[in-house]
Order: structure tokens, then sequence, then C-alpha cells
């Protein structure tokens, strides 16, 4: 007797694949579809798939075009105009597949922080970051212990293993150390590092500093690398405290809302005005005390989440 090949050959034709993406099978293709070999695999796709940006397709726009084209096309004895669902579907499928081969080649890997978050790692050469709150790394995991470079968004403390070469990337300048340890700032367009250990080299468009332990920069509206000196064996954000010298209300605000998961509405605030000072991680209330205190900024809670600032 045969084996019964029904249920396999109705998923395969109509371009079944991309009628499921589309959401259009019927309930009983549905059900065969989810109890048969192939479902796990492209389960496993989409989840994959959830990973990465995809696409948009204006769908509505499409069928318009199509059906203008439609009306001008003239078609010979042996063509015909194509049907625009077809075409939804097929791009639906070519859209999985692709990325289910991007799933499978490339071997990149990121680590984020949410809001009010840190995160430790230990990289495939046995180096070790922290990231302070909302903040990514993205390396290569396969050429990682070979090439070492990595790409960092937002804050993280590095402890490096000796060996060759290491080097991380932002969008405001380059580090490039040995085997050391140091701390890089990158948001917006502020770069600002900090060397505890070893020798740190770092370069930007404009120039290339080479710092030692205790030694820093930080970059000028202008995007020259001024240094600077600090003190302590680890950033302070470490120990649950967040430091500051001479920065901006506004960026004393972002600093704040990363940490306590907040936001901050400053209304006719100047967020120009410079603050040098700390603030603690663990009181809300003793944090926002300590930062706005001395400006003559009062604050109210409107809820747990959300504050408002005006000046006294």
């Amino acid at each position: 007797m045969k084996p019964d090949n029904s249920n396999k050959n109705n998923m395969d034709k109509d371009n079944f694949l991309g009628r499921w993406l589309a959401g259009d099978i019927s309930d009983e293709e549905k059900k065969e579809f989810e109890n048969s070999s192939d479902y796990l695999a492209y389960k496993d796709i989409l989840r994959n798939a959830e990973k990465f940006e995809r696409p948009v397709f204006d769908v509505e726009k499409g069928l318009k075009d199509q059906k203008e084209f439609n009306k001008t096309y003239k078609a010979t004895s042996k063509s015909k105009v194509i049907k625009p669902r077809f075409w939804l579907y097929t791009a639906a499928a070519v859209i999985v597949i692709l990325i289910g081969l991007r799933t499978v080649f490339f071997t990149t890997t990121e680590v984020y922080t949410e809001m009010a978050e840190t995160k430790t790692l230990t990289l495939p050469e046995n180096s070790v970051v922290t990231l302070n709150a909302d903040s990514s790394i993205e390396y290569d995991k396969r050429s990682f212990a070979d090439n070492r470079i990595i790409h960092l968004k937002g804050e993280a403390f590095f402890d490096v293993e000796k060996g060759s070469s290491f080097t991380v990337k932002t969008k405001n300048g380059d580090v490039t150390v040995l085997g050391t340890e140091f701390n890089v700032y990158a948001r917006n367009e502020h770069i600002e590092v900090h060397c505890f250990e070893g020798k740190v080299q770092v370069s930007n468009a404009k120039e290339t500093i080479v710092l030692t332990p205790g030694k820093a920069i930080k970059s000028n509206p202008e995007g020259a690398l001024d240094l600077k000196e600090i003190k302590g064996s680890k950033p302070s954000w470490m120990s649950g405290k967040s430091t500051f010298n001479q920065v901006t209300l506004l960026q004393l605000i972002q600093e704040l809302e990363r940490q306590y998961d907040i936001r901050i509405t400053a209304n006719d605030i100047d967020l120009n005005r410079l603050f040098s000072g700390f603030f603690v991680h663990n009181d809300l209330d003793k944090a926002l005390k300590t930062c706005f205190d001395p400006m003559n900024i009062s604050y109210i809670l409107n809820n747990p989440k959300e504050i408002s600032l005006r000046n006294k």
C-alpha cells in the first residue's frame, strides 16, 4: 500500500509557503501543516527572523501599480497578465528563505541591556565586558578570537585578555588596546574613554591619542579629544553611582532616565546648564535631590515613571 502523500502534495501546490506567510490558508490546511515535519523548521526560521529588520512592502501601492500596468500591458498570444497575489506570496516566501540563510551563514552576536540594567559577559577569547544601561555590543563570534573587533553603542567597561590587538569601534571613534582595563562612553556625538590599566589608543576623524593609567579623553563640541585625569580602579557606575564633571543638564537627565527607566519632562529648564556631581542608582528620590536641589530645580513625581522639573 502506497503512503498517503496528499497532505504533502497539498502543501507543495499553489505556493503554500507564501500563502501560509500571508495568512491565506484554511483551518484544515493549517492543521495539516502544523502536524507535518516541515513545520518546526519553518517556525524556527521565523523565530530567528524576528531578530532582523525586514524590508517594508506597501501592498496597497503594489496592487495599484499592478492594476495600472495590467491596463496598458499588451499581451502576446503566448503571454498573459500575472495576478498580483501570486507575487505577494512569492515575495513573502523569498523573504523568509533569505532571512533563514542569513541565520545559517552569518555569525554576528549582539548583546544589549535595557533601561536600568547592567550585564557582564565573557567574550570568546576570555576578555570580559560589562555593559551599562541602554547599551549594546556586536561582534563576529566565529572570527573574534583572531581579529578581536567589537562594535559598541552606549557605555561599557572592558577587561581585555592580553593577546592581539583589541579594537572597540564606535560611531564617534575607535579604541585600540593589547591587554588592559578601560571604559568607553559613546552616545550621541560624544566619546569618552578612561584608561585604568595598560595603554589605550583612541582615534577619531581629527586625532589619535594614547592613554596611560589614570588618563582619559573626552570629546568637545568641535570633535577634538580633550585630555584629563581620573581616579579609581573602575568606573563609578559599576559600583552603583554615576559621576559627572561639567556635563550639560540634558546629559544628566538622559543618564537618570537610563539608570531608573523613567521619563523626565524639563519644561522651561535651561538644558545647557552645566552639572558636576553624582547620583546613586538604588534610590530615585535621593538621586533627584542630589542632582536638582543644588541647581534650584524642583521635581514632581506625576507617577512612578513620569517626573516633571521646574525652576524654584
